[in-house]
Protein backbone atom coordinates (compact mmCIF):
# COMPACT_ATOMS: atom_id res chain seq x y z
CA UNK A 1 0.00 0.00 0.00
CA UNK A 2 1.42 3.50 -1.07
CA UNK A 3 0.96 6.25 1.32
CA UNK A 4 0.60 10.47 0.04
CA UNK A 5 3.90 12.12 -0.64
CA UNK A 6 2.35 15.65 0.45
CA UNK A 7 3.36 16.95 4.34
CA UNK A 8 1.75 16.12 6.66
CA UNK A 9 -0.53 13.18 5.21
CA UNK A 10 2.06 10.47 6.97
CA UNK A 11 0.79 11.67 9.79
CA UNK A 12 -2.66 11.31 8.77
CA UNK A 13 -2.31 7.62 7.31
CA UNK A 14 -1.06 6.49 10.34
CA UNK A 15 -3.89 7.64 12.71
CA UNK A 16 -5.89 5.99 10.48
CA UNK A 17 -4.02 2.56 10.66
CA UNK A 18 -3.97 2.94 14.41
CA UNK A 19 -7.80 4.09 14.67
CA UNK A 20 -8.55 0.54 13.96
CA UNK A 21 -7.05 -0.53 17.48
CA UNK A 22 -7.73 2.86 19.49
CA UNK A 23 -11.14 3.66 20.87
CA UNK A 24 -12.88 6.42 18.32
CA UNK A 25 -12.75 9.27 20.71
CA UNK A 26 -8.93 8.30 21.19
CA UNK A 27 -8.71 8.82 17.89
CA UNK A 28 -10.59 11.21 16.60
CA UNK A 29 -8.77 13.45 19.75
CA UNK A 30 -4.73 12.86 17.67
CA UNK A 31 -5.56 14.36 14.46
CA UNK A 32 -5.94 17.57 15.00
CA UNK A 33 -2.67 17.70 17.15
CA UNK A 34 -0.95 15.74 14.66
CA UNK A 35 -1.21 18.54 11.63
CA UNK A 36 -1.84 21.74 12.69
CA UNK A 37 1.57 22.59 12.42
CA UNK A 38 0.57 23.39 9.00
CA UNK A 39 -1.68 26.25 10.12
CA UNK A 40 -5.08 26.89 12.12
CA UNK A 41 -7.54 24.05 10.90
CA UNK A 42 -10.72 25.66 9.48
CA UNK A 43 -12.51 22.73 9.22
CA UNK A 44 -12.57 18.54 9.65
CA UNK A 45 -14.41 15.94 9.34
CA UNK A 46 -12.52 12.68 11.04
CA UNK A 47 -13.81 9.36 12.17
CA UNK A 48 -14.42 5.75 11.57
CA UNK A 49 -17.67 3.97 10.87
CA UNK A 50 -20.04 1.09 9.19
CA UNK A 51 -23.10 0.92 7.55
CA UNK A 52 -24.74 -1.77 5.53
CA UNK A 53 -27.24 -1.13 2.73
CA UNK A 54 -30.11 -3.81 2.45
CA UNK A 55 -30.81 -5.81 -0.32
CA UNK A 56 -34.58 -4.28 0.29
CA UNK A 57 -33.10 -0.67 -0.38
CA UNK A 58 -32.44 0.75 -4.10
CA UNK A 59 -29.90 -1.39 -5.11
CA UNK A 60 -31.22 -4.68 -4.70
CA UNK A 61 -28.28 -5.95 -2.98
CA UNK A 62 -27.17 -6.02 0.60
CA UNK A 63 -23.64 -3.85 0.62
CA UNK A 64 -21.55 -3.43 2.93
CA UNK A 65 -19.48 -0.45 3.64
CA UNK A 66 -16.50 0.14 5.82
CA UNK A 67 -15.15 4.07 6.35
CA UNK A 68 -12.27 5.51 7.84
CA UNK A 69 -11.58 9.33 7.48
CA UNK A 70 -8.65 12.12 8.72
CA UNK A 71 -10.05 15.52 5.92
CA UNK A 72 -8.57 18.72 6.65
CA UNK A 73 -8.74 22.20 5.64
CA UNK A 74 -6.84 24.93 6.76
CA UNK A 75 -7.40 28.36 7.24
CA UNK A 76 -5.54 29.16 3.58
CA UNK A 77 -7.89 27.16 1.93
CA UNK A 78 -5.47 23.94 1.37
CA UNK A 79 -6.45 20.01 1.89
CA UNK A 80 -5.03 17.22 3.55
CA UNK A 81 -5.96 13.85 4.80
CA UNK A 82 -6.82 10.56 3.31
CA UNK A 83 -9.93 8.12 3.67
CA UNK A 84 -9.90 4.52 3.53
CA UNK A 85 -13.01 3.21 2.26
CA UNK A 86 -14.62 -0.68 1.64
CA UNK A 87 -17.24 -1.78 0.03
CA UNK A 88 -18.27 -5.44 0.06
CA UNK A 89 -20.88 -6.48 -2.21
CA UNK A 90 -21.42 -9.94 -4.43
CA UNK A 91 -19.07 -12.12 -1.92
CA UNK A 92 -16.29 -9.61 -3.03
CA UNK A 93 -14.54 -6.69 -1.20
CA UNK A 94 -13.48 -3.16 -3.25
CA UNK A 95 -11.09 -1.50 -1.31
CA UNK A 96 -9.61 2.40 -2.11
CA UNK A 97 -7.16 4.65 -0.04
CA UNK A 98 -8.04 8.11 -1.33
CA UNK A 99 -6.27 10.95 -0.94
CA UNK A 100 -8.38 14.32 -0.49
CA UNK A 101 -7.98 16.96 -2.32
CA UNK A 102 -11.31 19.01 -1.26
CA UNK A 103 -13.59 19.40 1.97
CA UNK A 104 -16.63 21.71 2.78
CA UNK A 105 -18.99 21.62 5.58
CA UNK A 106 -22.49 23.60 5.34
CA UNK A 107 -24.93 23.70 8.06
CA UNK A 108 -22.04 22.83 10.79
CA UNK A 109 -22.51 19.65 10.65
CA UNK A 110 -22.36 17.75 6.67
CA UNK A 111 -18.85 17.06 5.23
CA UNK A 112 -18.50 16.88 1.79
CA UNK A 113 -14.70 15.20 1.27
CA UNK A 114 -13.47 14.03 -2.21
CA UNK A 115 -10.34 13.12 -3.36
CA UNK A 116 -8.23 10.73 -6.36
CA UNK A 117 -7.54 7.49 -5.69
CA UNK A 118 -4.15 6.07 -4.67
CA UNK A 119 -4.35 2.26 -4.01
CA UNK A 120 -7.64 0.30 -5.70
CA UNK A 121 -8.23 -3.24 -6.12
CA UNK A 122 -11.37 -2.65 -7.91
CA UNK A 123 -10.16 -2.48 -12.22
CA UNK A 124 -13.14 -0.60 -12.95
CA UNK A 125 -11.69 2.73 -10.20
CA UNK A 126 -7.69 2.51 -10.35
CA UNK A 127 -5.70 4.93 -9.19
CA UNK A 128 -5.99 8.33 -10.66
CA UNK A 129 -10.06 8.81 -10.90
CA UNK A 130 -11.59 11.02 -8.24
CA UNK A 131 -14.15 8.98 -5.65
CA UNK A 132 -16.32 11.35 -3.16
CA UNK A 133 -18.79 11.37 -0.71
CA UNK A 134 -21.38 13.05 2.17
CA UNK A 135 -20.86 12.61 5.96
CA UNK A 136 -23.18 14.03 8.62
CA UNK A 137 -22.13 14.16 12.04
CA UNK A 138 -25.62 14.31 13.98
CA UNK A 139 -24.16 15.00 17.57
CA UNK A 140 -22.46 13.18 20.57
CA UNK A 141 -24.07 10.93 23.16
CA UNK A 142 -27.10 8.90 23.67
CA UNK A 143 -29.82 11.81 23.18
CA UNK A 144 -28.39 12.16 19.28
CA UNK A 145 -29.28 11.06 16.05
CA UNK A 146 -27.44 7.99 14.54
CA UNK A 147 -24.46 9.74 12.49
CA UNK A 148 -25.11 9.44 8.57
CA UNK A 149 -23.39 8.71 5.36
CA UNK A 150 -23.73 8.02 1.36
CA UNK A 151 -21.90 5.61 -0.90
CA UNK A 152 -19.21 6.90 -2.70
CA UNK A 153 -19.45 8.22 -6.23
CA UNK A 154 -16.71 8.26 -8.71
CA UNK A 155 -15.32 10.38 -11.59
CA UNK A 156 -12.79 13.08 -12.78
CA UNK A 157 -11.78 15.67 -10.94
CA UNK A 158 -13.76 18.45 -12.04
CA UNK A 159 -16.49 16.19 -10.95
CA UNK A 160 -14.57 15.82 -7.81
CA UNK A 161 -14.61 19.70 -6.97
CA UNK A 162 -18.04 20.42 -8.60
CA UNK A 163 -19.45 17.91 -5.69
CA UNK A 164 -17.68 19.21 -3.19
CA UNK A 165 -18.34 23.04 -3.68
CA UNK A 166 -21.95 22.36 -3.95
CA UNK A 167 -24.31 22.92 -0.57
CA UNK A 168 -26.77 20.16 -2.39
CA UNK A 169 -28.16 17.35 -0.25
CA UNK A 170 -27.27 13.88 -0.90
CA UNK A 171 -28.86 12.49 -3.90
CA UNK A 172 -28.78 8.88 -2.29
CA UNK A 173 -29.16 7.78 1.17
CA UNK A 174 -27.80 9.05 3.27
CA UNK A 175 -27.61 5.82 5.52
CA UNK A 176 -27.04 5.66 9.52
CA UNK A 177 -23.76 4.47 10.18
CA UNK A 178 -22.31 2.66 13.33
CA UNK A 179 -18.93 4.48 14.58
CA UNK A 180 -18.49 7.80 15.16
CA UNK A 181 -18.09 11.24 12.92
CA UNK A 182 -16.94 14.55 14.07
CA UNK A 183 -17.27 17.55 11.38
CA UNK A 184 -15.96 20.60 12.45
CA UNK A 185 -16.18 23.71 11.25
Amino acid sequence: MRTCTRPGSFAVFTILVAMSSLPAATALAQVPAAVTSRGPLAESATGGYHWTISEDDIFGIEIGNVMSVAALKYADGTVDGVFHYKQSAFGEDFIFTVRVTCLNVYEGNRAKIGGVIEVSNDPTLPPGIFLWFQAIDNGQGEAAFPDESTIIGAGDEAENEEFCDSPAFPRFGPWEVQGNLQVRD
